[in-house]
């Protein structure tokens, strides 16, 4: 079984909420676009809407204007299968994944997944280009101080967080966060915020999870003009980095989850039949979006900015020289 299923993947997902609420009452096209915004990506409702309606997937039938009943006796169910559990089995094992579980999950699910092979085991992957000072995910303290951010995330509270600079001076101030995010090659955690400045939150700050000295709740929840504030670069890159994706190999689904931590805009280019996805980055994280951006190899292929594809132009002829020169 592939691991990228199309019984299993993101699209299956949105079609089973959709046929699960157009059940028992029928459905609209604007409330089924809205779920796949929700449970999809982007291009989601583009790819999968048209099938639904139009018949070309016999799953719906007219139930009034521009709404839609389930043709299925009872909504679809989606029981785990056997390499999800093998996956989430490999998951249980990475040593980050104690930052978001109690550690009663673990233990319930260690139980569940007992007689489970994981998929993979760290041992199976070298890491290159990546350094080798990653925060302390296994300190009590770190794990704290995420699962307190997760907290108020989750809760849309003020934290209180006293900081550990650069200089090693220490400062406390309230935070409104809105967004955790990962850096595969520094193999860092950091907290994205607005900082609480001259009555109001409005100073856009990255903070390393590993530089908190202190974490705590605030009894007072994140004002309404901060909620649903989305991540701006802080440094950003003067254009965004344009790729072409083939789709084939499921690259359209892998680009969208890999990339979902940046802000992106994605278009369907009929002409060629392929994916046009812009991706807005902060400069900052230009070596780790071009790592990424190769990973993918024939079926993304950069076409600007010209810095940007200068740099894939230089890395591909690198890997080129150091493989011939291996053979000779």
């Amino acid at each position: 079984m592939e691991l990228f299923h199309e019984i299993y993947s993101c699209y299956f997902d949105v079609v089973r909420r959709i046929l699960a609420e157009a059940q028992d009452t029928p459905v609209s096209v604007k409330r089924m676009e809205e779920i796949a915004l929700s449970h999809g990506f982007q291009e989601t409702a583009l790819a999968i809407l048209p099938k639904l309606t139009s018949g070309a997937w016999p799953l719906l039938e007219e139930a009034g204007e521009k709404e839609y009943r389930s043709r299925l006796s009872q909504a679809p169910r989606t029981p785990l299968s056997s390499l999800q559990k093998s996956w989430l089995k490999a998951l249980l094992r990475d040593r980050r994944i104690r930052l978001f579980l109690t550690d009663e999950d673990i233990a319930r699910l260690t139980r569940e997944l007992s007689q489970v092979q994981p998929l993979y085991n760290d041992g199976d992957f070298h890491y290159y280009d990546r350094y080798t000072d990653g925060d302390p995910v296994e300190s009590e303290v770190y794990r704290a101080h995420f699962q307190t951010a997760l907290c108020a995330l989750r809760e849309g509270r003020i934290l209180l967080i006293t900081y550990e600079g650069k200089e090693g001076q220490t400062r406390s101030f309230e935070a409104a966060p809105y967004q955790i995010q990962y850096s595969s090659k520094d193999d860092k955690f950091r907290l994205c915020c607005l900082k609480y400045s001259r009555g109001a939150f409005r100073i856009n700050t990255l903070l390393n999870f590993a530089k908190i000295r202190e974490c705590r709740l605030s009894s007072e929840h994140v004002p309404e003009s901060v909620t649903g504030y989305r991540f701006q670069p802080v440094s950003r890159a003067e254009e965004p980095v344009l790729l072409q994706i083939s789709g084939e190999r499921n690259s359209l689904e892998r680009c969208m989850l890999h990339f979902a931590s940046y802000e992106k805009h994605t278009e369907y280019d009929e002409e060629n039949g392929c994916w046009l996805c812009s991706i807005y980055y902060d400069s900052a994280d230009e070596t780790e979006l071009l790592i990424d951006v190769l990973s993918f190899g024939p079926v993304v292929k950069v076409l600007g900015p010209e810095s940007f594809l200068a740099q894939v132009k230089e890395r591909v002829k690198r890997q080129h020289e150091l493989l011939y020169r291996m053979e000779l």
